[in-house]
């Protein structure tokens, strides 16, 4: 079963380009390869963000302002079983309330807190790259990450 079947991602608009660079998902008249594009799916750059907020302890984003749009569908969030449990988790450790699992909009809006605080700083990973590929640089900060 699927908790978040229910519950879409939105995200600030400012991050859609973003999205589009850095995710192989198809649009139309998209060119993306995975060396330049080294998430295959946007829920793939969504949850890097969020465990890079967590990693890094860079404070959840619930005052975002302006335009959104829809990301991610939840159906999708059906597919990664792993993926779910770990939102519960995070939810759960947030809250401090195990009946938090109760809510899936609630674990939600705790992820993509996180997810959009995040994301910042993962697009400066992947912009900041040089002559590297994204998908070797991103690569070599996770390694280092992995070692702290």
């Amino acid at each position: 079963m699927n908790a978040f079947a229910p519950v879409d991602v939105y995200l600030p608009e400012k991050y859609q380009d973003y999205f589009h660079t850095y995710c192989l998902t198809r649009t139309e008249g998209s060119r993306n390869n995975p060396e330049d594009s080294p998430f295959p799916r946007m829920v793939d750059m969504w949850f890097m963000a969020l465990c890079l907020a967590v990693k890094e302890k860079i404070k959840p984003d619930f005052d975002h302002k302006g335009p959104t749009y829809k990301a991610i569908n939840g159906d999708v969030f059906g597919s990664d079983l792993w993926r779910s449990n770990a939102l519960m988790l995070l939810a759960i450790a947030h809250t401090d309330d195990v009946q938090v699992t109760d809510k899936p909009h609630e674990m939600m809006r705790v992820a993509n807190a996180y997810a959009i605080a995040g994301l910042p700083r993962l697009i400066t990973i992947l912009e900041e790259r040089g002559g590297d590929t994204a998908l070797d640089f991103l690569s070599d900060v996770i390694e280092d990450m992995l070692d702290d």
